[in-house]
């Protein structure tokens, strides 16, 4: 009963003192925020990470923190300073409770932020660090800053490499010397370069070798086409070997050139050209032809590439570079000799005819491949390769050139039409039954694959989305696309495709790029399934 009495009397003075309008006595503990749990900012502070020089904030999108750190940086211990909405949310990674401008983690994967509240809410947070644009970056410093004039004197240069957050144990630094490269490409704003380090290493995976290049692709504003067309290369089982290339950033001597391919030399090695005591030629061009280079011409390239240019295309040595007398006549003797049985009377005999002299399988995949982008370059004019082995058969690759492929010329008469068909020696193998029948089982293999391709595009282009705002901005408005042979066409027929016609290029411009090419592939694709399949 004193216990019930005791309770009425609380309950008496608290209705007396709501009447008075006195106000309770104060809680012992302060009030819970109940709200969600949620992440307001995002910060690396330079003041807690000497590797920044200025402090880099992240963007908040839904679960996803992203965040570009301006320049090259290591990410494996950085110190982030967050914001929550409330007290007593604590922030952690794999368990383990994260102190704000405090804790160390390592960025070089995506790293997962999980938020609880005192009521026991959680929300997971996923912070992207990115590099630069997320690509590698090729520094080439010159010795005393001395420019690259050319494309024939070398010039003393120590050479980088920052593989990127997720390839770490790729980062290299040699010395190294580095020149022009290149015939009309040489002549734009943006330049094409050849690298020959003191030794032999590895790049970014790929096998060891003293030289590499730089491939600008200032015509080709998607920034693809030579990856897309090496790609479809890569699927074509009759081709020995690819040009390796992935897309890096390249600063010169301070300066940022925006982005690049670093490719392979082509070259007879192990590891590229397989031609180890044979023979590697090039087509291209009279003009071309360096004063240092060799050349000869064969009739069947004269009678085809003369009935549209005064300057025929030869055949430039590319192994052995400065041939003897003897190597001369055995390397022209096996050319020749080829020629002459291609168009000769049983040319199509399967154990006389052409098919004893050249490898068949690779001149088909090697011809779907030219055939599929439109290569202007690969129709026997230039960029054309060859190799063969002593016991071996004339091998046509590797392919190569295709920054004007894909359309890039106004005057290609788009997606539809024969290219490499009409080239000298390419006519005459469609004049062989059993050749378009094996062609057409190869490109029905092929064409099964168009949606691996279709995908190759479009994740190419997400891997160079923040590379290719950063690129254009530097090379924007671009100069036209050059004419084949500029003596025989109109100004009229001068290439149209340039994107923009100002300095500024922006992300729908790019994306815009990106559509025409798949848009042209699709119909690229049909067009040559129904042509190919009529013959």
């Amino acid at each position: 009963m004193a216990f019930q009495r005791a309770q009425l009397l609380c309950l008496r003075l608290l209705l007396l003192a709501a009447a008075a309008g006195c106000e309770s006595p104060a809680a012992p503990y302060a009030p819970i925020d109940m709200s969600a749990p949620e992440l307001r900012s995002f910060t690396f502070r330079a003041s807690d990470n000497p590797a920044l020089d200025d402090d880099v904030s992240g963007v908040i999108d839904g679960d996803t923190v992203r965040v570009v750190l301006p320049s090259v940086a290591s990410v494996d211990r950085l110190v982030p300073t967050f914001t929550v909405n409330a007290s007593g949310v604590i922030a952690r990674v794999a368990g383990v409770a994260q102190r704000s401008g405090n804790s160390t983690v390592n960025f070089r994967g995506n790293v997962s932020y999980r938020l609880r509240n005192s009521n026991g809410d959680t929300r997971d947070y996923v912070v992207v660090v990115t590099v630069f644009t997320g690509l590698p970056v090729v520094t080439i410093t010159t010795e005393g800053g001395a420019p690259i004039l050319n494309r024939e004197d070398y010039v003393n240069a120590t050479f980088s490499l920052f593989a990127g957050k997720e390839r770490p144990q790729d980062d290299f630094a040699a010395p190294a010397q580095v020149r022009g490269r290149g015939n009309s490409t040489w002549n734009n704003p943006k330049k094409p370069y050849r690298l020959k380090l003191t030794t032999a290493a590895s790049l970014l995976g790929f096998p060891a070798d003293r030289d590499w290049i730089l491939l600008a692709n200032y015509w080709d504003q998607s920034l693809a086409r030579n990856a897309v067309a090496l790609k479809i290369s890569t699927m074509m089982g009759g081709i020995a070997y690819t040009p390796r290339c992935t897309p890096v950033e390249v600063v010169l001597n301070g300066a940022h050139q925006g982005a690049y391919a670093l490719c392979d030399h082509i070259e007879v090695e192990a590891q590229r050209v397989p031609a180890a005591s044979g023979w590697f030629l090039e087509v291209t061009d009279l003009r071309r032809v360096d004063p240092d280079e060799q050349y000869f011409r064969s009739p069947a390239l004269d009678a085809w590439s003369l009935q549209s240019d005064p300057n025929p295309s030869v055949w430039i040595y590319k192994q052995p570079s400065v041939p003897t007398l003897a190597q001369r006549e055995w390397v022209e003797s096996d050319l020749l000799r080829f020629e002459s049985v291609l168009y000769g009377a049983d040319f199509a005999h399967p154990d006389t005819g052409y098919a004893a002299y050249l490898d068949v399988d690779a001149t088909i995949d090697w011809y779907l491949v030219q055939e599929l982008v439109k290569n202007n370059d690969a129709a026997f004019s230039n960029s054309t390769y060859l190799y063969k082995v002593p016991s071996g058969r004339i091998t046509l690759g590797p392919v190569w050139d295709f920054d004007l492929a894909f359309g890039n010329y106004s005057f290609d008469d788009g997606p539809t039409g024969w290219k490499i068909r009409n080239g000298a020696w390419i006519e005459r193998l469609f004049e062989d039954r059993a050749f378009i029948e094996r062609l057409k089982v190869r490109w029905q293999l092929l064409y099964a694959r168009r949606g691996e391709v279709d995908r190759f595009v479009v994740e190419y282009a997400k891997r160079m989305q923040l590379s290719q705002a950063r690129s254009h901005s530097l090379w924007a408005p671009y100069a036209p696309t050059p004419l084949l042979m500029a003596e025989d066409f109109s100004a009229s027929m001068r290439s149209l495709h340039i994107r923009p016609a100002s300095a500024l290029f922006t992300d729908a411009d790019y994306a815009s790029e990106i559509a025409e090419l798949r848009a042209w592939l699709d119909a690229r694709w049909a067009w040559l399934n129904t042509n190919l399949l009529d013959l």
